[in-house]
């Protein structure tokens, strides 16, 4: 495979991660997502671009706490079969209240195709007057190899510091 090759499958992967970000989980679109639950508790949302080039599969799973994990890995179709081309992990926890908001920090990036570590941007307040809470995302590297960690804090009277958090990896495989 030639750079130039690498760079392509990449960028096309890029791609494919932002459509199936804003089609699954947060975007709750599910134009083209396939969403099942397995009897182990995990959840996997499997996206396939309209031209059949990459597949997108995020798989998490929930607990009785607020704590979750996954990963989410991308496949590139090369003749018949996918090869995994890009990788990453992520897990933490979140109150279920902060979920709305986190969907609106990622998905802020996801609809501008901002890449920082795959999650949100590095600095993201809620509406002044609503919440009283603020998304930060330390992110290190970039598409092919990073790291990172992001969360949420409150200013509320009866909740003030961080509230919820998860740490992510990942990586390209090319």
């Amino acid at each position: 495979m030639t750079p130039a090759q690498r760079d392509d499958i990449l960028e096309g992967a890029k791609k494919a991660f932002f459509e199936a970000m804003m089609d699954g989980w947060v975007g709750e679109g599910n134009r083209r997502s396939i969403k099942t639950k397995d009897d182990d508790g995990y959840v996997t949302i499997t996206y396939e671009t309209e031209d059949g080039k990459y597949k997108v599969v995020d798989r998490y799973c929930t607990t009785l706490s607020d704590r979750s994990g996954g990963t989410t890995t991308i496949f590139f179709r090369t003749s018949l079969i996918w090869i995994a081309v890009w990788w990453m992990a992520y897990g933490g926890h979140y109150p279920e209240s902060t979920i709305p908001f986190l969907k609106h920090a990622l998905k802020e990036n996801y609809e501008g195709r901002v890449f920082n570590g795959g999650r949100g941007p590095a600095y993201f307040p809620f509406p002044p007057c609503q919440e009283e809470r603020l998304y930060t995302n330390h992110f290190y590297g970039d598409f092919t190899s990073f790291r990172g960690e992001e969360s949420i804090n409150s200013f509320k009277p009866n909740e003030v510091g961080r509230i919820g958090f998860h740490k992510y990896f990942g990586m390209s495989f090319l």
